[in-house]
């Protein structure tokens, strides 16, 4: 992991968790965290927007067979 991403985690989710204000949104942590660490996981392994593409271009081969 490099440290561009635990800053950035860490000014935006943990800055932001500790005020009261907020807790209401940060305590249900398996809403987002979870989720976070798999799009983490699914970025490192493959280039953003790679299953946008691939729909995409699944559709233009279907379209193309009509």
């Amino acid at each position: 992991m490099s440290w561009g991403y635990i800053t950035a985690f860490w000014t935006t989710v943990v800055m932001n968790c500790v005020q009261p204000v907020n807790w209401q949104a940060c305590l249900p942590v398996q809403d987002w965290l979870f989720p976070a660490i798999g799009d983490y996981i699914r970025f490192k392994t493959e280039e953003p927007y790679a299953s946008e593409k691939r729909a995409i271009n699944g559709m233009d081969a279907h379209h193309s067979n009509r």
